[in-house]
């Protein structure tokens, strides 16, 4: 699904994506009868409802489940939806809360759930932006997060003193010698325009030295279904690199059409100091 450039396209402008991991799915479970397997997506309504596409599942699982034990996850397919829940007029609401990585208290009392932030940052191989003191105006505003949420993982630190957003790199497959620290952000000193430009700058940093996410999940027990696109999923991430140092990788949330013909710049993040 992920290497179908017209799926993509249409999950970016029509669809929100959640991802539920083993500990949420077992939450899950009493309400859809069943858990998402690895590979596997499930279509929501807006109200929440699973969208049955009809088609019989793979073991007799539910005519809902999209991906591996299910109906292929297409550009048709995602049209469909969108035919029969037409989006609202202008862009959706989005909240930071929705971002902040959880840490819930998991039903028999052993521990939280999901898993912690460091730990799906590494599954992910994503930067983390650790947000500390009074929660910054930018990310009550829905334009600035859709340009912003999607290239951190968010969490929420401490919630007094001095208001700073702290970035730093995952810890797994960090190249040796790096710092972990990207740089402490300074939000209430700077503009809206000023805060995208340095964490665009902040993501496109880590971007150029990039632990391999194909390589994390291709080297799970779980992943193996995955190997015969091996060359594939890590020849399509080695190659963000080079484009990341040159400063023609768009950030998550900006499209080419939106800067058709222009390289995107690469400011560089003053406002911010290492770690």
């Amino acid at each position: 699904m992920l290497s179908k450039p017209d799926v993509l396209e249409r999950l970016r402008d029509g669809f929100i994506g959640l991802r539920l991991d083993w500990e949420q799915g077992n939450h899950y479970r009493d309400r859809f009868g069943f858990i998402l397997g690895t590979g596997d997506q499930m279509l929501l309504d807006p109200a929440g409802n699973p969208i049955d596409h009809g088609e019989p599942g793979e073991g007799g699982r539910r005519s809902v489940i999209h991906g591996r034990h299910g109906r292929d996850t297409t550009a048709l397919v995602l049209d469909e939806v969108t035919a029969r829940f037409p989006p609202r007029a202008g862009p959706p609401g989005l909240a930071i809360e929705w971002f902040l990585w959880p840490s819930i208290p998991c039903r028999d009392g052993k521990g939280t759930y999901p898993v912690s932030h460091e730990a799906i940052a590494g599954f992910a191989r994503m930067p983390l932006a650790v947000i500390d003191g009074p929660m910054p105006a930018a990310l009550e505003d829905a334009g600035f997060l859709r340009r912003h949420v999607r290239q951190f993982i968010w969490v929420r630190g401490r919630t007094d003193g001095p208001g700073r957003i702290a970035i730093r790199r995952v810890k797994d497959g960090l190249k040796q010698g790096l710092p972990s620290g990207l740089g402490v952000i300074d939000p209430s000193a700077m503009s809206l325009e000023a805060l995208g430009q340095t964490l665009d700058a902040a993501w496109l940093e880590y971007m150029k030295d990039h632990p391999c996410t194909a390589r994390g999940y291709l080297e799970n027990p779980h992943g193996k279904w995955m190997r015969g696109l091996r060359d594939l999923m890590v020849g399509e991430e080695e190659a963000v690199r080079p484009k990341a140092r040159d400063g023609t990788l768009l950030p998550p949330g900006w499209t080419a059409r939106e800067k058709v013909g222009e390289p995107r710049p690469v400011p560089t993040p003053a406002s911010s100091r290492d770690l």
